[in-house]
């Protein structure tokens, strides 16, 4: 039996000093969002307070971190606090945070100090029960004895501004991070509490929308609506007041956070809760989600070490980290890596020392990170937040719309980033894109509309499925589609689909043999003039019992269009009346993700990427404006099946063409060497490259001619 070793002895075998002479000499803590950060967060127990500050600044370094997130106070103070109902660390023998901060910039480490500033302890609550959240039975939010505070209390509105106040006051923070009061629904356990029913928020309520609170929480209450942008009216302003809290204190110091300011965090992991399989591009969709609201800014999204609240002692294993890092590196966002306790506590260490290498691997790459911009010429419209639960109606259908798209071109090996509403303008304004797909995006604004229409005209691609373009501003049916680009004149009621297919031998577009299902709610349109069916339906097929399994000799197939496409200035507008997306999401048929390659291929300029070879490979590149480079990453998933997740098969023989003028040498970031491209016979557009074996990722810079 082999005894594991801890985690420091493992980490001492690391060559610090390489990593500190690349790393060190040029990072400025006080300014460490304009470097390429790493970051650890230490999410302390009251009890770590008995362990030595510098031993943990020290051990967060040298695992190769050069900014640390560690508590400050909000549900505990690990500082002496002098405000009455903030509970302290009982294990607290001086000023912890402060001799933490101390040992951290010793170590030449930012340190970003944390606080949670959602919940309190009885004593507060005690104090002030109406401060904090209401079920619908009348009884208080709470769990594990911390009650759970209401965005609208005097706990959010005040009190944790105070101690947020006192807390980045007394301490010398490089930057923040806390969770903020916010309107959730679900506990630690992942049970579904519903919506705050306090007085404080049906006084707001009716005060601002004059309504009655939603008396469902499905999202079919008529006063829904109008209480989902209560939510975001009061989540803004209190965001507002923290940032203000903060501006006063400590103007020098950004707040990391989801959306706001210059430095954004997000979050990836996993919940027992939730359907299998394991969505296994969570960090990619995140990062490019979250990047996309705020282009330019300075972005990570964590990873958390446990498996979920009820195990926070239990790790995932290095191999579902280093997936979910490759996908961040690949979108240009930071190694960020979240943890309880400090690296001292881990009960099983080993998925440790891999992350480690690959941390102290990007200090030594870091140049060829900075100033990184996204290079794909796809786009999928993000119409929600990747942290939104389920749609009522037929709004339930988009989340998973939006991820068979994504998965879609991942598996066709396609570059793509996101766009959102907030950003179209831009986007289609400065032709970052050829393609711009649509996955059910119902509500659209006009504003929205018009810039996607001169998208259009300009030689753009839009592809949009299900009820895109159906609806305005708060769920209200359009008389005709928003965009005029549309091939689609009106929508009909939907009607079930289920056993229903298309005949792909007959497709206008390059599509081979065979039948395409189609299954949940079809959206019958009426063609505008000009629009052109390229899918049609095959005869309607009996499917049981097996005896009666064929069409009807005779019987005429439906007439609507498997799919419209209509021209429109210089570009092509494509509109499927179903959900393929939402079925590859489901399914993985070839036949869906073919749909859409097919429509790419025929009606948008060549790829400028191609990789050849075999095996479950995903495509991503991001550009460095300021050196004419590409960075090329290429993801191997070949280690994750379902849930689990273990060192990938090394893959061989893969081939990278690049069309256009590029540099005839590649550097091969992960192997360490330089590949020379060849031109192949009867191919002058692409220059190949042969690409080293391929473990969980090669990065492959490329210059642009």
């Amino acid at each position: 039996m082999v005894r594991a070793l801890p985690a420091t002895a493992m980490l001492s075998a690391i060559p610090v000093p390489a990593w500190s002479a690349t790393a060190n000499s040029s990072f400025n803590r006080r300014e460490w969002w304009k470097h390429e950060y790493r970051v650890l967060q230490t999410n302390l127990r009251e009890i770590d307070v008995l362990q030595d500050p510098q031993e943990i600044a020290r051990a967060t370094r040298d695992f190769g971190a050069n900014v640390i997130v560690s508590n400050i106070g909000g549900i505990v103070a690990f500082y002496p606090s002098q405000l009455s109902l903030h509970y302290r660390n009982p294990y607290l023998k001086g000023d912890f945070s402060g001799e933490m901060v101390a040992a951290a910039h010793a170590q030449g480490l930012a340190y970003i100090g944390r606080f949670d500033l959602s919940k309190a302890l009885k004593p507060a609550y005690d104090a002030h029960p109406e401060w904090f959240m209401r079920n619908r039975d009348g009884t208080p939010r709470e769990y594990a004895g911390t009650y759970q505070a209401c965005p609208n209390g005097g706990w959010a509105q005040d009190y944790s501004l105070q101690i947020l106040k006192e807390g980045v006051e007394r301490h010398d923070v490089d930057g923040l991070f806390f969770n903020m009061v916010n309107f959730v629904r679900t506990d630690y356990s992942d049970v579904d509490h519903g919506i705050c029913v306090c007085d404080n928020c049906r006084r707001q309520f009716r005060d601002l929308y004059k309504l009655d609170l939603p008396k469902t929480d499905d999202g079919t209450d008529p006063n829904w609506g109008a209480y989902q942008r209560f939510q975001a009216q009061v989540s803004t302003e209190l965001s507002q007041k923290a940032r203000a809290v903060l501006q006063a204190t400590r103007p020098n110091a950004p707040l990391m956070d989801f959306f706001g300011g210059i430095v954004a965090r997000g979050e990836v992991q996993r919940r027992v809760s939730r359907k299998p399989p394991e969505w296994p591009y969570a960090m990619g969709e995140q990062t490019r989600a979250l990047m996309a609201l705020a282009p330019g800014n300075a972005f990570s999204a964590t990873s958390a070490a446990h498996i979920d609240y009820p195990w926070r002692q239990v790790t995932e294993n290095s191999a579902n980290h280093m997936v979910r890092f490759a996908q961040a590196l690949g979108t240009g966002a930071k190694l960020d890596l979240y943890l309880m306790g400090t690296i001292a506590d881990q009960n099983d260490p080993r998925y440790l020392p891999p992350l480690s290498r690959l941390f102290h691997w990007h200090a030594a790459n870091e140049r060829h990170y900075t100033g990184l911009v996204p290079g794909a010429r796809i786009a999928i419209y993000n119409s929600g937040s990747v942290f939104q639960g389920p749609k009522p109606g037929l709004g339930r259908y988009s989340g998973n719309a939006g991820r068979g798209v994504y998965k879609a071109l991942v598996d066709a090996r396609l570059p793509f980033w996101m766009t959102n509403g907030q950003h179209i303008r831009e986007a289609t304004r400065d032709r970052s894109y050829d393609v711009i797909i649509l996955p059910h995006v119902m509500t659209l604004g006009d504003e929205e509309a018009v810039a996607l229409d001169a998208f259009v005209e300009a030689g753009g691609l839009v592809i949009a499925t299900g009820y895109t373009g159906a609806t305005g501003q708060g769920g209200r049916p359009r008389p005709t589609p928003a965009m005029k680009s549309s091939p689609v004149d009106s929508f009909g009621k939907p009607v079930n689909g289920h056993g229903w297919s298309l005949d792909m031998s007959k497709a206008a577009i390059d599509m081979g043999p065979g039948r395409m299902p189609v299954d949940a709610d079809f959206f019958p349109v009426t063609p505008r003039t000009g629009a052109t069916s390229l899918l049609p339906f095959a005869p309607d097929q009996r499917f049981g019992p097996p005896e009666f399994s064929y069409a009807i000799p005779g019987q005429p197939a439906r007439d609507d269009a498997g799919a419209l496409v209509m021209a429109h200035g210089k570009g092509h507008h494509v509109h499927i009346p179903w959900l393929p997306d939402w079925l590859y999401y489901r399914d993985g048929l070839d036949a869906h993700r073919v749909l859409f390659e097919s429509l790419i291929a025929r009606y948008a300029p060549p790829p400028p990427l191609i990789l050849e070879g075999d095996g479950p490979l995903e495509l991503m590149v991001m550009k460095q404006a300021d050196t004419g480079k590409l960075l090329v990453h290429v993801i191997n998933y070949s280690g994750q099946r379902d849930t689990h997740y273990t060192d990938p098969i090394v893959a061989h023989g893969l081939k990278l063409g690049v069309r256009g003028a590029v540099g005839s040498n590649a550097q091969m970031l992960v192997a360490g060497k330089s590949v020379r491209g060849k031109r192949r016979s009867g191919d002058s557009d692409h220059l190949w490259f042969d690409l080293p074996p391929v473990d969980m990722f090669e990065a492959v810079q490329l210059m642009i001619a």
